[in-house]
């Protein structure tokens, strides 16, 4: 079974896609917008797929020579743009070359599909590159474009192609496909890691991120405790994913408010941190606690640029010491 057989939330984006195929009327630029790890990817992977297929059923055969050649990466019809690094930009070269390959006919199915993902790390440039061609685009040619983040796309492109977004599954039906991947004891904290997204939690369970994230707690926890210097903690975690380490804090940070609003509250984000979370609570300011969530977002932003990661995870650090039992000299402003 394939995973988007698996993926039961992603039924009804699929329905509409069939419905495209067997009316005749498959868009020509088409927007998929969910969060990371929803399932994006899996599902225009076999849109394409059914899309490029000599004999499709209700999804490609799998056995024809389009699929072949799709299944061991080689098909030309399929075009396949992305950054050449994870979170580097898709320079405009990349998009030159894409269009000097449309100018040729398709060679197998008669038909060509192009997978741009992530699509917002377009630059302006790349983005300019592509507007002609969506503005007129071949009847040969279907053009999938993924992001998480539709409001960094350029207006011109967000006009020009058809949308479709992919919501979050609900919860229960997240964790049971979760617990089906053998997870069933750590779902919940995976799939509040992961903000609700099965795919990237399952990502995040072979990558013993329960493990890590405990680590770097305790680590935040001995800054409060006064037990290790911030500068020395910052040090070692710029060597983590800085982004997922703002995640983190982000996350715990919530928690306390919540458990400093209302002890014992659920619906935790860290629910395996809970008691280690509200002994924390307790002894910190609330207001104070929104006033560093306030931050924390304001330097997950910054990751996104040019900061010194160093030097803001040290900031980041010597602000949560400075909340340890109420501190107002170093009292947070929004």
């Amino acid at each position: 079974m394939s995973l988007l057989e698996e993926a039961g939330w992603l039924a009804p984006q699929w329905r509409i896609l069939d419905a495209y195929v067997q009316s005749g009327r498959v868009p020509q630029a088409l927007l998929v917008v969910g969060k990371e790890g929803v399932g994006k990817t899996a599902l225009a992977e076999a849109f394409s797929q059914k899309l490029l297929c000599r004999h499709p059923g209700e999804y490609a055969c799998g056995d024809c020579v389009s699929c072949r050649l799709y299944a061991a990466r080689t098909l030309p019809d399929f075009i396949r743009v992305e950054p050449e690094e994870a979170g580097k930009i898709i320079p405009v070269d990349a998009i030159r070359g894409l269009i000097a390959n449309l100018a040729l006919k398709p060679q197998y199915s008669g038909r060509r599909v192009v997978l741009l993902a992530p699509a917002h790390q377009m630059n302006i440039a790349s983005a300019n590159s592509l507007l002609k061609t969506l503005e007129e685009p071949d009847s040969h040619t279907t053009l999938l474009l993924l992001t998480d983040s539709p409001h960094l796309l350029p207006a011109t492109i967000l006009s020009r192609c058809q949308r479709m977004d992919i919501p979050l599954p609900e919860r229960a039906q997240a964790l049971a496909w979760l617990a089906g991947k053998g997870q069933g004891g750590r779902a919940e904290v995976l799939l509040s890691l992961a903000r609700g997204a099965p795919l990237k939690a399952l990502g995040l369970a072979g990558e013993g991120v329960i493990e890590k994230r405990g680590e770097y707690f305790s680590a935040w926890q001995d800054v409060l405790r006064r037990r290790a210097e911030p500068s020395l903690v910052a040090e070692k975690w710029a060597k983590f994913p800085c982004e997922t380490l703002a995640d983190w804090m982000v996350s715990w940070t919530m928690d306390l408010i919540r458990l400093g609003a209302a002890p014992g509250c659920p619906g935790l984000d860290n629910p395996d941190l809970a008691d280690r979370l509200q002994a924390a609570a307790q002894t910190l300011n609330l207001q104070a606690l929104f006033g560093y969530l306030d931050r924390l977002t304001a330097a997950r932003r910054m990751l996104a640029g040019q900061a010194n990661r160093q030097l803001l995870l040290e900031e980041l650090l010597i602000l949560w010491l400075g909340m340890a039992h109420g501190n107002d000299k170093h009292r947070l402003t929004p």
